[in-house]
């Protein structure tokens, strides 16, 4: 079987944070509010309706609610797209080392939305929210390291960030680990294993892992 190129995780984060992680408890404070109406927690989803309930609570200082005024924001949800707007909330959200915001941040620097293309600066950042605990990023990560993208190429340590992702249960992360235990590609080769975490990986809808898969049990 012929190794498929490893791809990174490139969907923007705003997993829901439990309401009692908002900055109040209060079922009426704007930012509990805010997530009820992006999540559809009790009500119906509504981006728009979200929209300034979660503003007033990111005006306010609070990380989880500033993140989700950049994803709005970058994504165009319920308020006019603005990539400028999202990268100004992704940052202040990152200065408080909210991990998605952190994770969102670096897609926009690989990417070019809003900024310059800078793969340097999205590996710093992909490995602040690696070092929080972001499986995203530290999928992202590995695969930098193995590519040798924004830093010296050193497949040990993507493998390493790639098993910490897996083990969370990122399915990229397993499809990416199964390929490098095919391939022997910082660690040693081993079917086994390499079928293992592809199968995992195709059960998550994996489709590139479902056909690696195949190929291997041929």
């Amino acid at each position: 079987m012929a190794a498929k190129k490893q791809w990174r995780d490139a969907s923007f984060r705003a997993e829901k944070s439990l309401i009692a992680m908002s900055t109040s408890n209060d079922k009426g404070h704007p930012a509990d509010l805010g997530q009820r109406l992006f999540y559809g927690i009790g009500v119906k989803k509504n981006y728009r309706k979200a929209f300034p309930y979660l503003m007033q609570a990111a005006s306010a200082g609070d990380p989880h609610c500033q993140n989700l005024v950049g994803f709005l924001y970058d994504l165009g949800l319920g308020i006019k797209k603005d990539p400028g707007l999202a990268l100004t909330w992704y940052r202040k959200a990152a200065k408080n080392n909210h991990k998605e915001a952190l994770y969102n941040l670096a897609l926009l620097h690989e990417r070019g939305r809003g900024v310059h293309i800078d793969v340097r600066k999205a590996f710093s950042l992909y490995k602040k929210a690696a070092e929080l605990g972001e499986a995203g990023a530290q999928c992202n990560l590995g695969v930098m390291y193995l590519e040798g993208v924004g830093s010296k190429q050193d497949p040990k340590k993507g493998v390493e960030w790639l098993q910490r992702a897996a083990h969370k249960g990122d399915a990229k992360a397993q499809y990416n680990l199964g390929l490098a235990y095919h391939e022997g590609e910082g660690i040693n080769k081993n079917s086994r294993y390499a079928q293992a975490w592809l199968s995992k990986a195709a059960k998550q809808g994996h489709r590139k892992a479902a056909r690696a898969l195949k190929q291997l049990t041929k």
